[in-house]
């Protein structure tokens, strides 16, 4: 997810383009940053320099919605399907007390699985034990959990771990873009420090062509 370098990175990304275009379009201000090494060169190889800043910036923005409706996607349906499973996985221990091998071959000994790797595991072995073994669908069928809300289960089951994996992705792509993001933030960062230093010498006495680039100097 994002990582805040800045107070406000729009903010910040804003500044550097204002700076930038009006150093190229005002005569005076390009004149004065030349004459201190800040030719018009240096001033298109800053701009390429904000412009990949934006460009993953704006990306990374993008990474982080799809991440986020991605999680949210998921989370619906884990906690779906873990409520069906806790109500099916209670009435088991409730009714089949007497039975530990039924209970064993179901998985439901123990704590309730909240780790969600863990769970996986739990809700495969609850549901396909009782798909695959004729004996244990007729004993759970008496607590209504039928070959027909078995086989939903599995289904659903399926659709979460395609879920899981997608979310897997979309996180693993916004944690690409934050990294590079940052690196461009700072690479931009970095170069207009040197280009604030030069325009306060340039411009010592034009405090008032300082504030054109966003440079404000106590009087």
């Amino acid at each position: 997810m994002s990582t805040n370098l800045f107070t406000s990175e729009s903010k910040f990304l804003e500044r550097s383009r204002t700076a930038l275009s009006n150093a190229q379009l005002q005569q005076g201000i390009k004149q004065a940053l030349a004459d201190y090494g800040m030719a018009e060169a240096e001033i298109t190889a800053g701009t390429a320099i904000y412009k990949t800043a934006q460009a993953t910036w704006e990306l990374n923005k993008k990474e982080d919605v799809e991440t986020s409706a991605a999680s949210k996607d998921y989370k619906k349906s884990y906690f779906d399907l873990q409520a069906t499973f806790k109500k099916h996985r209670n009435q088991t221990l409730i009714y089949f007390k007497k039975k530990p091998e039924l209970l064993v071959a179901l998985g439901v000994k123990g704590n309730f699985p909240y780790k969600y790797n863990e769970f996986f595991d739990k809700v495969k072995q609850f549901y396909g034990t009782i798909e695959q073994d004729v004996s244990i669908q007729t004993q759970v069928s008496r607590i209504k959990i039928t070959a027909e809300v078995v086989s939903d289960c599995l289904t659903k089951l399926d659709v979460l771990l395609s879920k899981r994996a997608n979310f897997d992705k979309e996180l693993g792509e916004s944690q690409d873009a934050t990294k590079s993001k940052n690196t461009a933030l700072i690479n931009l960062m970095d170069w207009m420090d040197d280009f604030d230093a030069t325009a306060k010498v340039a411009l010592y006495d034009s405090p008032q062509l300082l504030e054109v680039l966003g440079i404000f100097v106590r009087s």
